[in-house]
Parts: C-alpha cells; structure tokens; sequence
C-alpha cells in the first residue's frame, strides 16, 4: 500500500481463500479520497482493539454483536481496506457465535443471527403507526383479535396489512455489506460456506431429537464409540486465523505502517 499523498491513498481489496481461510492481497486496487480521513481511520483501529477485548464467548450474543454493528456503521463512509477488514472481523466474530450456539443446540439464537428479522413493521390499512411484530409470535396469533365472524385473521392479514422487514438477521446484513463494500468474492463464499455447516448442524441435532435443556457435551458421551465420532466431525469448529490476521495487517498498515494517524 502506497502512503497518503496530497490527494488520495491506494487501499488495496482482501482477499481469502475459500478453503483455508486465510486472507491475502487482491490484486484490484481502489482509490479512496484522502480528505477529513485521520477521525475515521483512529476510530476504526479504536473499534478493531475493542472487538480484540472482546473476543469471548461469555460477551458474545445478538445485543453486543448489534451495537457493534450499529458502531461501524456510524464510521463507514468509503470502501477501503481498513473497513473491508472490519466488516470481515465482526462478520467473523458473529461466525464464532452462531457456531458456539450452534454446538450447544441453541436453535433460536442461531435464528436469530441468520433467519429472523431483527425488526419486522406492520402496516394495517388506516392506521397512522404501524405495529411492532413479535418476534417469537406467529402473525396468525399476534393480530388473532382482528378475526371476525366473516374475516378470518389470515384474509384480514392479507388484505389490510403490509409487512416491512426493517432489520435484516445480522449474518445476511453483513453479508450485504461486504459486498457494497467491494469485499471479494471467495471471502463472501467461504461466510456462507461456514453458515451452511452451521445449518447443516442444527439439523442433524434436530435429527437426533436431543431432549430441551441436555448438556450436549453430556449426550456425546452417551454415543457409542461410532456414532460420537460422526457427530464430532459434524461439529463447528471456528478458525480465528481469519480474525487476528486481519488485526495484524490493520496494527501494520494503520497503527505502525505508513501512515501515522494521531
């Protein structure tokens, strides 16, 4: 990467490798306007040492990961590498979630990373404010008391009311940014690789039928010898190479490398 100049400063694009993930240099570079680019840079490796500190499975659950969505959010203003690779390190960070969810059979947290709307608006037919849906609540039984004698709650539904999904699953909606953001595509591919097996997980749990609240360390034991080694290979196993190489190169370029921001 070159250094600032009067003008602009050339941010080259990261790129992994599907299979190993481990990241490397695209070779597309992108031209990021220079001005008022020192604040933003400072808070991004101030953001990038925090999501460090906080990398642990006791902090990390749906609330945390959104506020710190909400954060980058407040930063993000071109695509360059710094913000390609903090997209990547909470993207990464929410991999590690879902998948430790996923490992201990926690199907509606993983939903929630994933699969469910993290706010979802109905708007009924002559009303000025629309209604906040539940997010464990089926519509059906949400707006049961808008069924009438000549109306049931499903044709009332589809004739007076128009859904808005609001907020995104946090996966899909990082997703989405690290596209808009000029993320590669093997990166991009090798995300969804790992939300698959998650996928793939949940349902081979589901499969098993596991009693609610079993200690799933407790029922692999219980396994014959065979059984147990199938299921440990179908566990998640989250690799931080990924995480913590891409805090080196933002420590190299940013902190230490050939820009000094104050």
């Amino acid at each position: 990467m070159q250094g600032f100049d009067s003008e602009t400063v050339i941010c080259r694009g990261m790129e992994t490798d599907a299979l190993n993930r481990r990241s490397t240099e695209n070779t597309c570079d992108i031209v990021v306007p220079h001005s008022h680019d020192s604040d933003r840079i400072n808070r991004l490796i101030r953001y990038n040492e925090d999501l460090e500190v906080q990398m642990d499975l006791i902090r990390l659950n749906e609330s945390f990961l959104e506020s710190k969505l909400e954060e980058l959010e407040s930063i993000l203003s071109a695509s360059d590498s710094i913000e390609r690779y903090s997209l990547s390190r909470l993207t990464e960070l929410t991999l590690f979630c879902a998948g430790n969810y996923a490992n201990n059979n926690c199907i509606t947290e993983v939903g929630n990373l994933m699969i469910n709307p993290r706010l979802i608006l109905i708007h009924i037919k002559g009303e000025q404010f629309p209604v906040k849906k539940e997010r464990y609540t089926p519509l059906s039984i949400q707006f049961a008391n808008r069924a009438t004698e000549n109306c049931s709650v499903f044709e009332w539904l589809k004739f007076n009311t128009i859904i808005e999904t609001v907020k995104e699953p946090i996966l899909p909606y990082l997703l989405k940014l690290l596209k808009e953001t000029g993320c590669s595509r093997e990166y991009i591919d090798s995300v969804k690789k790992q939300m698959n097996m998650i996928v793939e997980l949940l349902s081979y749990l589901s499969m098993a039928r596991i009693p609610k609240e079993t200690n799933i360390e407790d029922w692999k034991s219980s396994l014959e010898k065979n059984d147990r080694i199938m299921m440990e290979d179908l566990f998640y196993r989250f690799d931080k190479t990924v995480f913590y190489d891409l805090g080196e190169k933002i420590r190299h370029r940013y902190e230490i490398g050939e820009i000094h921001v104050s």
